[in-house]
């Protein structure tokens, strides 16, 4: 039965493309009108009768539902978002819950991003250059299909960023991937918004937080009232002036199975030792080689960091490492391994020590932008 529908009405399914381009991506229609009140395939009920005197149109809504169904899978998601809000029929008809993941990001003009199997992500921009307002730019290299949309100002990108996405939710099947804030973009805490994610998204696995000199009480805010299961990855200066020169220590929820922390300054051995997470990474820290050796210790005698599975630390100079944080460990030399990313130059051989249950972990040193980090690798398949 499908494919004799499909075949009824696949002569009239190749005119419609061209004319679903002509709309949705020239965002024109064949008559020269660029309102969706001029879309030819609209019935008589969705127009006005003055246009649907100029020229005939294109009976799309009269199709049987099967090649209906075939058109708009063919649709990217912003098209077939457009699609959905051309008309009430229009709308009804958008019926087809395409599964895919979804990046929000809070910034001072926000974004939404789309993606599947299909290597296009697709991105919707708000942005303050009216011009841009409407068009359509493709990034190859990322693989990047943009739509921006105009907004005023920030507040007002930020209400249609959410009004946007509300709609989105009740018309296609998303589920929320990644989150990401910017913090700086904002002139104080926007506890509104934190509010509205935690009650439009009550968990999903990845954050990322940006901010410069922020307060770590409005961080805090954040990580207290979103629920984030898999991924947290912290890109915040916090502020000196906070707490005369000494931020408090962050409260990381234990929820999720992986950490990283740049800018960590403020990280404490006592912060660390007290993490009961798989996958840990810190940057600009200012531990010590003999806290370094606290820490592998404690994790050869069993005393903490159980499931660690990878552990990262930038370490200040590495021969005081290899002399001081292992020197009093016994170890092996191991073969050489490379990094997690290029950007991780490996530097000699690996160390290998050895739990007191007999698991084996492989110490790293790299050769880093900033300087050297150390890599603990306890599950080989991390190297990967």
């Amino acid at each position: 039965m499908l494919w004799s529908c499909l075949c009824r009405f696949s002569s009239r399914i190749v005119g419609l493309l061209d004319v679903i381009y002509d709309f949705l991506f020239l965002r024109k229609s064949p008559s020269g009108g660029n309102c969706p009140t001029s879309c030819p395939y609209l019935t008589e009920n969705d127009v006005p009768q003055e246009s649907m005197d100029k020229k005939p149109r294109f009976p799309f809504l009269k199709l049987h539902y099967v090649a209906i169904r075939e058109v708009l899978n063919t649709l990217d998601p912003i098209d077939y978002i457009n699609f959905s809000k051309t008309s009430k029929s229009c709308r009804h008809l958008s019926t087809i819950k395409k599964p895919y993941k979804v990046k929000l990001v809070f910034a001072e003009f926000p974004l939404i991003s789309f993606r599947n199997e299909n290597p296009i992500e697709y991105i919707v921009r708000w942005t303050e250059n009216r011009e841009e307002d409407g068009t359509r730019e493709f990034w190859e290299y990322e693989s990047f299909d943009n739509l921006y949309k105009y907004s005023e100002n920030s507040l007002d990108a930020l209400k249609e960023f959410k009004e946007f996405y509300l709609y989105v939710k009740s018309l296609m099947s998303v589920e929320i991937d990644e989150v990401a804030w910017f913090m700086s973009d904002f002139n104080e805490l926007c506890g509104k918004d934190v509010d509205w994610l935690r009650s439009n998204a009550p968990e999903f696995p990845t954050l990322f937080v940006h901010g410069f000199r922020q307060l770590s009480i409005e961080l805090q805010y954040i990580l207290d009232n979103v629920k984030v299961t898999n991924i947290l990855e912290i890109y915040v200066s916090l502020s000196l002036f906070e707490y005369n020169e000494k931020p408090l220590p962050l409260r990381i929820p234990d929820t999720i199975e992986e950490l990283r922390i740049v800018y960590g300054s403020w990280i404490t051995l006592d912060f660390i030792m007290n993490l009961k997470l798989r996958r840990l990474a810190f940057r600009d820290t200012y531990l010590t080689s003999q806290e370094m050796n606290v820490f592998c210790k404690s994790w050869i005698e069993m005393k903490s960091h159980h499931s660690l599975e990878r552990f990262e630390i930038n370490v200040s100079n590495r021969e005081d490492f290899i002399a001081i944080g292992l020197g009093d460990i016994p170890y092996r030399m191991g073969p050489l391994r490379p990094g997690p990313y290029p950007s991780y130059v490996p530097v000699q051989g690996s160390f290998e020590v050895t739990r007191d249950d007999g698991l084996t972990a492989s110490i790293c040193t790299y050769l880093f932008v900033s300087g050297f980090t150390v890599i603990m690798y306890t599950r080989l398949p991390d190297l990967n």
